[in-house]
């Protein structure tokens, strides 16, 4: 499909914020703690500082990833992004258990250092993407065409600003329609997550016939 056809349907394409700025700070912050952990460890110094040391560091690791997905709607749904978020958790879990002599300071730091990659690994996902994100005026008692929508998984067919569609590609590749308010009035979304570039988006088969979301709002017009 070419990135045309969505604006001789009445389509247009949005740009999204980049909040790759504001999820790197506190990452990086949480590094520190980390990186002082596993200085204590080497030197044997203050070892029973470590634990707090480490949890420090991943809740700051966590709030960063958090920020930096909340620019995409469904970035939660690439399976990337749902493995980083899961090992930072169950590293923040093992700094628990190793305050309890559980576990030991050195299989913590190990498991929050693979962590902090598998999130970056996740965050690329996001921060790399296209940006591919197309919107279109929409009446909140509009339903979603169904018919115009081949392969999709119908969530709702009511406007709502969770996920309405969605079609998957990949793991980490699939498109999701969303309503969202612009200025007060109904907006739906097509946005396309893990496509990097146009000739990635035109090899894409969305299945979706945008004739039949231009007729659905005419039919409600009249």
């Amino acid at each position: 499909m070419e990135l045309r056809d969505f604006t001789k349907h009445g389509w247009r394409r949005t740009k999204l914020e980049s909040r790759a700025a504001i999820a790197l700070f506190p990452m990086a912050w949480g590094l520190l703690p980390l990186a002082f952990g596993w200085l204590m460890w080497f030197t044997s110094v203050n070892e029973d500082l470590i634990p707090f040391f480490g949890i420090a560091g991943m809740l700051l690791i966590l709030l960063g990833g958090l920020a930096g997905l909340s620019s995409r709607m469904g970035a939660l749904g690439a399976s990337r992004v749902g493995i980083g978020l899961f090992c930072v958790c169950f590293s923040i879990v093992g700094w628990a258990l190793v305050t309890q002599e559980s576990m030991p300071a050195f299989v913590a730091l190990l498991l929050s250092s693979f962590s902090v990659v598998a999130l970056v690994k996740g965050l690329d996902v996001v921060f790399k993407d296209g940006g591919y994100v197309f919107e279109r005026t929409w009446g909140a008692k509009v339903r979603l065409p169904v018919d115009s929508l081949l392969g999709w998984e119908i969530k709702t067919t009511r406007f709502s600003q969770q996920a309405m569609a969605t079609r998957r590609f990949n793991s980490n590749q699939f498109v999701t329609i969303y309503g969202r308010l612009v200025d007060g009035e109904p907006t739906i979304c097509f946005d396309v997550l893990g496509c990097k570039d146009k000739t990635e988006f035109q090899s894409l088969n969305f299945g979706i016939d945008l004739e039949g979301f231009t007729e659905a709002m005419s039919d409600a017009e009249e």
